[in-house]
């Protein structure tokens, strides 16, 4: 059950009107929800509201707090806050709404707020569909402003609320004498025209209007129809013309008379241009999509084509209304669309934004295609899968040309021997610089950021090494790899044998560089961070690394040591450490998982596959 209003002496008709409205109204006092009329109730959702109970907070969007303190701050000010838009959430929680709201002081203190619903004002026809709303408030203000003429003193309180609904609105509203002279001239029509509210009552209504044959034309259809809703041209007071859509009817007194004119418009010059712009900016596209070298399709969820270009024609040998008739599928080969398939589900569950592949396929003249595909989704605004966008790259020739190229590439594996040698040595030079330099260092902090930086480097200069000694340019023994940057740290860090233990369990596995060199990095922080701090206070202590492939093919790395452990709540991805902060990049940059498990010392897991 609605709150009552507490506006005392306010007549029953004029509670009705507010109550009647297609617009929600809330009244707030003293920070909640004294009156809200039934429209606000059903657009919130709510069942039934009690007077000061409710505060505007539980509905209000959480994000939109402070644009509404602000609202009401400015309204209490005496300010017009002019027109906001907000967030409010249905009762049920899952339904949020875009709405615009204003309004205004009461004599008691309390805010009086209008709150329309715009979610769905997007397009002209939605526009419409508002004016035709306002239309029907206007025609309960009309008998009111008829009303109030005949009893003036009688409404003085109603006249409050009526001129606040009236000022509030996000429409212009303009009303007439039998005379058509000016006689109700809202805020919006104010801040639209540019005239104030003083200047124009009393004056003509051919004012508003781009020239007398436009104001007679909208004159004679609602004398002769009694009401009209359409596009018409405004000027405003500086001279310039907007386009309005104009919804109007006649006044008639109770004896049916007419007695003047009122409308409710709206500037939709924006939307017309931007309609305008749409029109001339899908010209433009539909010619570039239409030229462009390469082959652009949309494609639907099951991979039927709906749209394609005329340079996917062209390579794949087939007319436009031939390809609507098939899937992709029926154009790729067999084995490449099932691995492909793997991908376009990624896609529709959202794991991935988008892939790119090289695809075979089958011209309509039999001869083959080789392309680079990139595929990704759109959704709708619901984020709903909608269609795939596909753009294909012609790739036949150059496949033709990386064949010609294998064998000189071969001839330059000797070269690419030499050049990593050389870069081990380079790098064994700036490890030699650094440890020179820390001799002239007595800051110990300084000393172990140089003793960091050199093991990283020599863990890299590794790599170099196994592929200068390496009978293959692509791989390096991984299991000695790890071997070499262990021994190098307890050498680097003092560690003697017979002290700490190093343990190994590894498998002979063979892995490339774009994998050797982040894992390596891995490796020698993990145990450079056990070596610094899983032994404070002993002198005795294990680290073990294990490294082996599963039989899904990822490979598991797994450094532990039964130090003193780490916190309990210990965080990784909040560490402070530059060592662990580029530990977890690394394993992002490897697509790997960590696991950390922190029992009788500390375990690193890590599950990756090769690069």
């Amino acid at each position: 059950m609605c709150a009552k209003l507490k506006q005392q002496e306010s007549p029953t008709r004029y509670q009705n009107l507010v109550e009647s409205l297609p617009v929600g109204v809330l009244i707030i006092k003293d920070g909640l929800v004294d009156y809200a009329n039934p429209h606000a109730i059903k657009m919130l959702g709510l069942a039934s509201i009690e007077s000061g109970i409710i505060k505007p907070t539980e509905f209000l969007h959480p994000s939109y707090n402070n644009e509404f303190d602000l609202l009401l701050n400015n309204i209490k000010k005496g300010k017009n806050p002019g027109f906001i838009e907000l967030k409010v959430r249905v009762a049920n929680l899952r339904t949020i709404l875009d709405v615009e709201t204003s309004g205004g002081l009461l004599d008691d203190g309390s805010i009086q707020l209008l709150i329309h619903d715009v979610s769905t004002r997007k397009q002209l026809a939605r526009e419409q569909l508002r004016a035709q709303i306002a239309e029907e408030t206007n025609l309960q203000l009309q008998r009111e402003i008829i009303e109030r003429t005949k009893a003036e003193k009688e409404l003085r309180h109603a006249k409050q609320y009526a001129r606040s609904i009236i000022d509030s609105s996000l429409d212009m509203i303009v009303a007439t004498d039998i005379d058509y002279n000016i006689n109700e001239f809202n805020a919006a029509a104010e801040e639209t025209f540019g005239y104030s509210r003083e200047e124009v009552l009393g004056s003509p209504l051919s004012i508003l209007f781009s020239d007398e044959v436009e104001m007679k034309k909208v004159v004679g259809h609602i004398t002769n129809q009694g009401s009209l809703a359409n596009e018409i041209i405004n000027r405003k007071k500086d001279g310039t013309f907007f386009i309005s859509f104009l919804s109007a009817s006649v006044l008639k007194n109770e004896k049916g008379d007419i007695v003047g004119a009122m409308g409710v418009s709206r500037d939709i010059t924006a939307i017309k241009k931007a309609e305008e712009e749409l029109r001339l900016s899908e010209e433009r596209h539909r010619a570039i999509y239409d030229q462009a070298y390469i082959g652009i399709a949309r494609i639907a969820k099951m991979g039927r084509f709906l749209l394609v270009n005329e340079r996917l024609c062209s390579m794949l040998g087939y007319e436009a209304d031939e390809l609507y008739k098939k899937t992709f599928y029926e154009l790729g080969v067999p084995e490449e669309v099932e691995e492909s398939l793997v991908d376009w589900d990624q896609l529709l569950s959202g794991k991935i934004k988008n892939f790119s592949r090289e695809q075979t396929y089958v011209r309509k003249d039999g001869d083959v295609l080789s392309a680079n595909v990139t595929v990704s989704l759109v959704r709708d605004s619901n984020e709903n899968p909608n269609y795939f966008v596909a753009v294909f790259e012609d790739i036949t020739e150059r496949k033709e040309y990386e064949s010609q190229l294998e064998e000189s590439i071969k001839e330059k594996e000797v070269l690419l021997k030499e050049v990593h040698h050389r870069v081990k040595n380079n790098m064994q030079v700036i490890s030699s610089i650094l440890n020179l330099q820390s001799s002239y260092i007595d800051d110990e902090t300084a000393l172990a950021i140089l003793r960091e930086s050199q093991d990283r480097i020599k863990s890299m200069s590794f790599v170099h090494e196994s592929l200068y000694q390496s009978k293959t340019l692509s791989e390096v023994n991984f299991s000695e790899y790890i071997q070499n940057i262990a021994r190098n740290l307890f050498h680097s860090y003092g560690r003697p044998e017979g002290g700490l233990s190093l343990d190994f369990n590894l498998e002979e596995i063979f892995l490339n560089l774009d994998t050797s060199i982040p894992c390596g990095l891995i490796i020698n922080e993990v145990v450079s961070n056990s070596l610094k701090y899983a032994f404070e206070g002993r002198r005795t202590g294990r680290i073990n690394i294990d490294f082996s492939r599963l039989s899904d093919g990822r490979l598991k790395l797994i450094i532990g040591d039964d130090g003193i452990g780490l916190p309990a709540n210990f965080d990784i991805e909040n560490a402070e450490s530059l060592g662990l902060q580029l530990v977890t990049t690394l394993i992002t940059q490897i697509g790997g998982e960590l696991d950390i498990v922190i029992k009788e010392g500390t375990k690193f897991n890590i599950l990756f596959k090769e690069q």
